[in-house]
């Protein structure tokens, strides 16, 4: 997979002048994701509904901690890897999720209250048991 850099570079080669805030733009437009190999597309993640093995896996794979705060999860991921993993848990079916927001790196899980919350962050930690 290429990098955003290696993509500007590309197409270049090939005559398009892109700068940086387009590529970003436009790689989002696309509903592609970044991952620690490039961009790829969700479906290429394993983050498919129903398939929460897959989605477990995902969420194994770059999630670094998670802590209950209220009535949130805050999940840390590897940098970049925020997304993949949000997309996982917004698809695994576990109902006391209500919605998640991603950065770059930090995912704020919300659930309707802090005992809920406190239950995720279990299911999270418990993944890699």
């Amino acid at each position: 997979m290429l990098s955003q850099t290696q993509l500007s570079q590309r197409l270049k080669g090939e005559g398009f002048q892109v700068a940086q805030a387009t590529l970003s733009r436009d790689l989002r437009a696309l509903n592609l994701v970044k991952t620690q190999d490039g961009y790829k597309l969700p479906e290429q993640l394993g983050a498919v509904k129903g398939n929460s093995n897959q989605q477990g896996l995902t969420i194994l794979q770059f999630m670094v901690e998670a802590e209950a705060a209220g009535n949130l999860v805050v999940v840390r991921t590897h940098p970049g890897n925020a997304s993949p993993v949000a997309r996982s848990l917004d698809t695994i079916g576990w109902k006391e999720i209500v919605g998640t927001v991603a950065g770059d790196d930090t995912i704020l899980v919300v659930t309707a209250n802090a005992a809920t919350a406190r239950l995720i962050r279990q299911r999270l930690l418990a993944l890699g048991d």
